[in-house]
C-alpha cells in the first residue's frame, strides 16, 4: 500500500544551466514559452551549446519527466519516477515515517489501564500501560515484528522491554546490511548488552537516526522506534519467521505471564538486605518503569538472561 501523501506530477527543466530547478506542468499554462518555442535561441544558457545543435522548433536542452512528491513535507523535493523505486513512499513502509504518523495519526491516546484487557480502535491490547498491537509479531525475548504486504519486515523491541529499561546511554547497530541476525548492542549504566532477533533476515537498512536521538525507541517503540527493515529470504529458509513466533491471544496470554515474572523478581531483589543490611517490604502492584535503572551490574545481567538474551529463545526451539 503507498502513502496516501505521495503525489505524482510532470515537471520540466533546462539540460543546459547550471543549477536544475523543476517546474511543475500545470494546466491553464502558456504553450508559447520561450522553452517550446523557437525564442529559445535567444536564451543566454542554451546559446553556448547550441554550435553542433540543429535549428529545431523547441529547445533541444528542454526536458520533461514523471516525479513524485511527498505533499505532506514542509519542502517540496521531487525524486524521479525511475527512482521511486528506492523510496519507502510507495510500499508498506511509509506506516514509518514521521510525517505520516505526525499527519495521519493512525492510533489515539491510550486510556488508563490496570492489567486488563483494552482494544484501542480494534488494533491493540493492553496489559497495565504495556500495549500489545494486534498485527505485531513478539519474540520471547521482546522484539517485534511487522510483515507488510509486500513482504517487506520493521522489526524493533517492544513496550515491555522498553518500560523495564526506561532509557539507555548509547546504541549500536552490530549488523546493518546483509542476511544475518538483526542486531542491537544497548549501553544501560555503563553495562553494554546485545539484543538478537532470533531467525536471519536480510537487513536492507537499520534505523540509524536512533543513534543521535535513542529516545524514540522509548516514547514509539513500535513506530518512530523501529530498529531494522528487512525481507526474509526464502531460499535459505524453509519457514517463516513469523509462524515461530507469538501473535493475536497468545501474545496478550504471554505478555501477562511476562509481566509476573519482572514483578516477581522485582520483589525478589527488593526483599535482599542492602549494604546496611536493611531489608524493604514487598508492598505489591507491578515492576515500575526503569526498573533496570536501579540494579546493580549483578543484578542488571540477571535480568537481561532471565528476559532478553537469544539464548533462551534459541534454547526453546532445540
Amino acid at each position: 500500500m503507498r502513502c496516501p501523501f505521495l503525489r505524482e506530477a510532470q515537471v520540466k527543466f533546462c539540460r543546459a544551466s547550471a543549477y536544475r530547478k523543476m517546474i511543475v506542468r500545470l494546466e491553464g499554462q502558456p504553450e508559447n514559452e520561450r522553452c517550446s518555442s523557437s525564442e529559445y535561441v535567444n536564451c543566454p544558457a542554451a546559446k553556448q551549446h547550441l554550435e553542433d545543435r540543429p535549428s529545431i522548433d523547441h529547445c533541444p536542452f528542454l526536458h520533461e519527466s514523471l516525479v513524485q512528491y511527498c505533499s505532506a513535507a514542509a519542502v517540496t523535493k521531487y525524486i524521479p519516477y525511475s527512482e521511486s523505486v528506492l523510496s519507502r513512499c510507495g510500499t508498506d513502509s511509509h506506516k514509518y515515517c514521521e510525517l505520516y504518523l505526525n499527519l495521519s495519526q493512525p492510533n489515539e491516546p491510550l486510556p488508563e489501564s490496570t492489567d486488563r484487557l483494552q482494544f484501542v480502535n480494534g488494533t491493540q491490547q493492553t496489559i497495565d500501560d504495556i500495549r500489545i498491537p494486534d498485527n505485531l509479531f513478539f519474540t520471547p525475548n521482546h522484539m517485534w515484528m511487522d510483515v507488510g504486504s509486500d513482504g517487506v519486515c520493521h522489526i524493533g523491541v517492544d513496550a515491555f522491554m522498553t518500560k523495564v529499561l526506561g532509557t539507555i546511554e548509547q546504541i549500536t547497530f552490530v549488523t546493518t546490511k546483509g542476511y544475518q541476525r538483526p542486531t542491537v548492542s544497548f549501553l544501560i549504566r555503563g553495562v553494554e548488552l546485545q539484543f538478537v532477533f532470533p531467525f536471519p533476515m536480510n537487513i536492507v537498512r537499520a534505523n540509524t537516526y536512533l543513534r543521535t536521538n535513542p529516545e524514540k525507541i522509548f516514547s514509539d517503540p513500535y513506530t518512530l522506534g523501529w530498529l531494522f527493515e528487512t525481507t526474509e529470504d526464502r531460499t535459505k529458509s524453509h519457514d517463516k519467521a513469523s509462524d515461530q513466533l507469538i501473535s493475536g491471544p497468545e501474545a496478550y496470554s504471554w505478555m501477562k505471564l511476562e509481566m509476573e515474572r519482572m514483578t516477581s523478581l522485582a520483589h525478589q531483589i527488593s526483599s535482599l538486605p542492602d549494604m546496611r543490611g536493611a531489608v524493604l517490604m514487598a508492598d505489591g502492584g507491578h515492576f515500575q518503569h526503569g526498573f533496570a535503572q536501579r540494579l546493580t551490574r549483578e543484578e542488571l545481567l540477571k535480568l537481561y538472561n532471565d528476559f532478553f538474551s537469544p539464548l533462551g529463545v534459541w534454547n526453546t526451539q532445540s
